[in-house]
């Protein structure tokens, strides 16, 4: 959950502090010698480095990074960032700081450094502040705190998210709505007539330059399809959609009326990758020339077309593919094209092979009925089945998982397994887990 930092600047020699190493930030060059070369700084190459030191050692250990700061000074918030990074360096602190620290407190070294991006300027009344995040009208920032987590629990459930808060208070920044890939969700939307339906609409769109935001809004549903945590990220300079779970990503969406991307702009889009803490990058279009495909290999973007994204949706819909089993083909940097989609498809036919293997099972053993072990079952198959029968290692395998408590269909005891219902409720409570024995065969 994003988190609010509140920062306060109120005396005259902290507001200059606040002034010169966070409004106007500071030259890499002068933090060079301090810094290792692989931490980050600054977001975008363009950019200053801005950055704030405070020695509230058990607040600043609760920041993190996408974490929203609020810069308070003389009965306002004056600016709003994004925290980037957080870093404990009593020298670079010396140096950019009067280490003779505040005046009532002899020792206080500001070493504790946060770092930050998409600094924004923003004039808000406390009073505002105060209202949104539920603190009484009497309270005022002193010194660097961070807002309880049941307070930010409250923005979410009445904003959809804690950014979507702010930005309503401050007028800058972005809007993240969290995508649910039940919203407008008809009784049939997850069979392939429906998931057809919902891909058409995604790559028309994707050709539609005048509706960006629809186009944002379809990608970001169509990857919470396929089973990823999802956000649109509505305005601001910012990414367009964000994957959280089961992996990080930030997705650029670009619709072209002439149907190709001339260029991704990878340095652009690698800022928001760090400014969003993204372990992936994926910019989705329409299609790309040959240029656009070169930047992204240099870029190490994720290139993938409408009909591409199309085509994983629909292979979710009726085949149950999840994220966590595509990804690592899904992010491999480059051109997500068809010889990737073949590879998805390699892995939807071992799924397949795996869950009708399970069908056979299921009905080995209600066959032998009572208890076997997995070399007997091995012999009910070899009676039943006219194709290839699995080993003992794969039916145990199968026994193992069909005696998982998540799916209860199955008893393992010291006799081996036993089935507890019918094989015809068995595949039933499969088919609550993907479409994948649709179509798989099963005895009358």
């Amino acid at each position: 959950m994003v988190g609010i930092v509140i920062i306060t600047a109120s005396r005259d020699d902290v507001y200059q502090d606040y002034l010169r190493t966070v409004k106007e930030g500071l030259d890499l060059a002068e933090l060079t010698e301090y810094l290792p070369d692989d931490f980050t700084a600054r977001a975008d190459d363009d950019e200053s480095v801005r950055l704030w030191g405070t020695s509230v050692v058990h607040t600043w250990q609760k920041v993190e990074h996408g974490d929203i700061a609020l810069f308070y000074h003389d009965g306002r918030f004056v600016g709003q960032a994004r925290v980037l990074s957080t870093r404990e360096d009593p020298a670079l602190a010396t140096h950019l700081f009067d280490i003779d620290g505040d005046p009532q407190d002899s020792e206080t070294r500001w070493e504790y450094l946060t770092f930050f991006t998409d600094f924004e300027e923003i004039d808000v009344e406390l009073a505002d502040f105060n209202d949104l995040v539920g603190y009484n009208p009497d309270f005022y920032p002193q010194g660097f705190t961070r807002v309880a987590d049941t307070r930010l629990d409250r923005l979410e459930r009445e904003y959809d998210s804690v950014e979507t808060a702010i930005t309503e208070l401050t007028d800058v920044g972005s809007k993240v709505h969290t995508v649910d890939d039940d919203d407008d969700e008809s009784e049939d939307d997850h069979d392939p007539v429906a998931a057809k339906s919902f891909t058409q609409q995604l790559v028309t769109a994707s050709t539609n330059g005048d509706e960006p935001a629809q186009f944002e809004q379809l990608v970001a549903n169509a990857f919470a399809r396929i089973g990823f945590d999802a956000q649109w990220v509505e305005g601001g300079d910012d990414t367009d959609v964000q994957l959280t779970s089961p992996a990080s990503a930030v997705v650029e969406v670009k619709a072209r009326g002439n149907g190709r991307l001339q260029s991704p702009d990878g340095t652009r889009i690698q800022g928001h990758q760090e400014a969003r803490g993204a372990d992936h990058a994926v910019v989705v279009a329409p299609g790309f020339t040959p240029a656009a495909i070169e930047d992204a290999n240099r870029s190490g973007l994720v290139l993938l077309t409408a009909e591409r994204l199309a085509a994983l949706v629909e292979r979710a819909e009726t085949y149950g593919v999840v994220p966590e089993s595509i990804a690592d083909v899904l992010f491999e940097p480059g051109a997500f094209q068809d010889d990737r989609l073949d590879e998805v498809d390699d892995l939807i036919g071992e799924r397949k092979g795996a869950a009708e293997q399970l069908v056979a099972v299921l009905e080995a053993l209600e066959r032998g009925g009572g208890w076997h072990t997995a070399s007997e079952v091995h012999y009910v198959l070899v009676g039943m089945l006219d194709t290839e029968v699995p080993d003992t290692d794969a039916i145990e395998q199968s026994l193992v998982l069909l005696a998982h408590p998540s799916l209860g269909v199955v008893e393992r005891g010291e006799q081996g397994y036993r089935l507890v219902t019918s094989a015809e409720n068995g595949i039933d409570v499969l088919r609550q887990f993907g479409g994948l024995i649709e179509g798989v065969r099963t005895d009358e």
